[in-house]
């Protein structure tokens, strides 16, 4: 089938960004013979029966381990308050759905190394039977099975970012949705500036469906000297560059024992280096886990951030804004435009938190423009994200920009 083959040559296009001939041709043949496998299976394990049931909205989250993470409990709260019934669930291993037979026969053609795939996929149309489906994951080959099999039921694929795209990752080249809920201005930008990207959707700047009116808070007072610190993921923090951020960071704070540092660690981590720090000084606290953003916020009068998404809530929250990375990261944020040149030793933070207290309703100001650019409908985002759900649900329409793919080439040059 004609969307198989186009699969395909986004696949290996993917690969040809980032390796040579050989070595995206040696990849392309594992991935193809691993799908094949996944397919030759799945035939063999087609379910007998489905037990069904029906639902306003499929939440699809990207493996089960995410579904702790409860990132979409405020939308999922209140979609359920409003009398919509809404089902959550994941997408398991391929050997899972195997084994428990979690596969049904598609209503189309589809070639064995896709097989598994799309007979997933109408598993989970003949369990669930939305009539909106909200996907969580970036760059899923499901995807374009999950808009076929929908749109054959008049139902719709919606996908839900759950962070800007602005950074390069290439899962973010699929493009194969019926509606894609942007976080902003700079998320549609990003997009439409890749030169690679798979199938075509209606781009909607829906804002962060994570944020309501908790964010909406009013300019601290430059004299409370609570500096909050926005950390990494563990996998950013085992690199040097963040290491350094993070012991320069430590340093202006021994330096300047008027401030508080609070340390907001990124969910999956246990960020042991502020743990330490904190067990040497009182200055340093690493806030507990149940402590949401929102409330960070609250406390803080500066935020320090590194490379994370939160750095939009903060800037929501009108929290001047201090971008430090020792490291070599690129700025995928645009912090620099808003905030001033990034700051690499401690001397530079000195001057910058001296600069904030002397310009500090200047500073708030620049906070709001960088997340007004960010952030459509600002701390309206889970509102709006329900009207625009509850407008698909009625209608099968919304606003939106047209997201074209972008034409399959191979680059002109790779890194081996």
């Amino acid at each position: 089938m004609r969307k198989a083959r186009e699969l395909d040559r986004y696949r290996w296009c993917l690969l040809r960004e980032r390796h040579g001939v050989l070595g995206s041709a040696l990849r392309f043949a594992r991935e193809m013979l691993s799908d094949l496998l996944f397919g030759v299976r799945a035939r063999l394990s087609l379910a007998q029966v489905v037990e069904g049931e029906t639902c306003d909205f499929l939440l699809l989250q990207s493996a089960p381990k995410v579904i702790a993470f409860q990132r979409k409990k405020l939308l999922m709260q209140a979609l359920r308050e409003r009398g919509h019934v809404l089902i959550e669930t994941a997408l398991p291993e391929a050997s899972i759905i195997v084994r428990q037979r979690l596969l049904c026969a598609p209503l189309y053609k589809v070639p064995l190394r896709y097989f598994g795939y799309a007979a997933h996929v109408q598993w989970l149309m003949a369990r669930y039977q939305p009539r909106i489906l909200l996907n969580d994951r970036n760059g899923s080959l499901y995807a374009p099975f999950l808009r076929m099999a929908l749109n054959q039921r008049d139902a719709l694929l919606v996908h839900l970012a759950h962070a800007t795209t602005v950074e390069g990752s290439s899962r973010l080249g699929m493009n194969d949705y019926d509606y894609y809920f942007l976080f902003g201005q700079s998320s549609l930008e990003a997009l439409q500036a890749r030169a690679l990207r798979f199938g075509a959707s209606t781009a909607v700047l829906a804002g962060s469906h994570m944020i309501d009116g908790a964010f909406d808070l009013p300019a601290s007072d430059p004299d409370r000297r609570v500096m909050l610190v926005l950390g990494v993921g563990p996998d950013k923090e085992k690199e040097h560059g963040y290491q350094r951020t993070y012991a320069l960071l430590q340093a202006w704070a021994l330096q300047n024992p008027s401030y508080r540092l609070l340390i907001k660690a990124h969910p999956r981590s246990a960020v042991p280096f502020w743990h330490e720090a904190a067990a040497r000084s009182t200055q340093v606290e690493v806030l507990p886990r149940d402590c949401g953003l929102a409330d960070a916020l609250k406390q803080a009068s500066v935020v320090i951030n590194i490379m994370s998404n939160a750095v939009i809530e903060a800037a929501l929250a009108r929290r001047p804004v201090v971008y430090v990375n020792a490291g070599e990261q690129q700025d995928i944020f645009s912090q620099e435009q808003f905030f001033g040149a990034c700051i690499t030793d401690v001397e530079q933070l000195q001057q910058r938190v001296l600069e904030i207290e002397a310009g500090y309703a200047d500073c708030v100001g620049a906070a709001e423009r960088f997340a007004d650019y960010h952030l459509a409908q600002g701390s309206q985002g889970l509102l709006r994200n329900l009207q625009l759900l509850e407008q698909l649900q009625r209608t099968g329409h919304c606003e939106g920009v047209c997201l074209p793919p972008a034409h399959l080439t191979e680059p002109s040059r790779t890194m081996e």
